[in-house]
């Protein structure tokens, strides 16, 4: 078959279900499935494990559709799951009175600011709305001021770490490096019939939010929102040329992003039944982004691959190897990025399409 044959044929009908690359959907459903089956086969202890897995995952999700669909990378995103994590972290220590974090800092009774917070719907309403509202209003700042690049990169750095400086420096009301405790007798007070919930109980309450997350965002970023949102990412000059204000769509999905970060955050509780600086502060930042190249951004599949599998790695390797597990890790994602830049899930569509156009022409 000549050159010319060749492209005439990658022009017909045929062709039309090349473009439709299924391969991330079907690792998609395989992972739910065998996060739905993991309190069957193992412990208790395992399932709060992959519990606090199942809110990173929706963490990483929250990013993607920021990052990876919009191209608005954010050096600071774990601010917005610690405003949402500590929010619903106090309400729960709270439900016992002063916390001993607040008593051994010299104060006798709740602070008036955080009296409302004893209220748990209004607290985990407030880890919501709290996130996305900061969201909202620095992207107003940022967008409409056309702030990008390394600068933009920069304020939310300097964001996270001013967040982590102020809940290391407040201690009486946030816990400082030692975090917040109490949390577990204000998981009591959440009954379902009068009876508290176990941990399989909240296990698959993590694993429906999961399921939820990941089909808002699949009918977002195939929404015609979601259309946009690609083009703020891949020609903003053309958006703008058409008729759209670039911004608006960047603070919405920011605000979006925000929000979902922020219920993750909230998640994250029940399996640990703690919260410190580190799941707020630069470190845990810089991971969600190490998830995201490790899976494939740009690819919902791939956010909750790279986010379970790192994880993951992080758990047994450090119990594997000791004091050198961080060495062995730092190798296998050095590894995992050089020979599949694209990240797994995308190197998976590349091979996945090139071999639908192979067995095309050879047809």
């Amino acid at each position: 078959m000549s050159f010319e044959e060749r492209m005439e044929k990658l022009k017909t009908p045929c062709l039309s279900n090349i473009k439709n690359v299924t391969i991330e959907k079907w690792i998609a459903y395989g992972i739910l499935i065998l996060m739905f089956f993991i309190p069957v086969f193992t412990s208790l202890y395992n399932q709060l494990v992959f519990g606090k897995f199942i809110s990173y995952m929706i963490f990483a999700l929250a990013l993607d559709i920021l990052w990876g669909y919009a191209g608005l990378m954010n050096l600071g995103f774990a601010l917005f799951f610690g405003l949402g994590g500590y929010v619903l972290g106090i309400s729960l220590s709270c439900q016992a009175g002063l916390p001993a974090f607040m008593s051994f800092g010299g104060l006798t009774q709740i602070p008036a600011l955080y009296k409302p917070l004893q209220n748990i719907p209004f607290a985990v309403l407030m880890g919501l709305l709290i996130p996305a509202a900061v969201a909202f209003v620095l992207g107003l700042f940022i967008f409409y001021s056309k702030i990008k690049g390394v600068f933009y990169n920069l304020i939310t750095l300097a964001l996270v770490a001013l967040f982590e400086l102020l809940l290391a420096t407040k201690q009486v009301y946030t816990g400082g490096s030692s975090g917040i405790s109490g949390i577990s007798f204000g998981l009591e007070k959440i009954t379902f019939f009068g009876k508290p919930l176990g941990i399989t109980a909240w296990y698959y309450i993590g694993f429906a939010a999961l399921v939820i997350v990941y089909v808002l965002c699949r009918l977002l970023t195939r929404a015609r929102f979601g259309s946009v949102i690609k083009s703020v990412r891949d020609n903003e000059a053309r958006l703008q040329f058409l008729g759209y204000n670039p911004a608006v769509f960047k603070i919405a999905i920011f605000t979006i992003s925000a929000f979902f970060a922020g219920f993750a955050g909230m998640l994250y509780l029940p399996m640990t039944s703690f919260i410190s600086i580190e799941a707020a502060g630069v470190s845990f930042s810089t991971s969600v982004l190490v998830w995201l190249a490790i899976g494939g951004r740009g690819n919902l599949t791939g956010a909750m691959v790279g986010a379970l599998l790192v994880s993951f790695l992080q758990s047994t390797l450090s119990e594997t190897f000791g004091n050198l597990w961080q060495l062995v890790l730092g190798v296998v994602l050095i590894a995992i990025v050089y020979f599949l830049p694209k990240g797994i899930i995308g190197t998976l569509q590349d091979w996945q399409y090139n071999r639908r156009i192979a067995k095309t022409l050879e047809a």
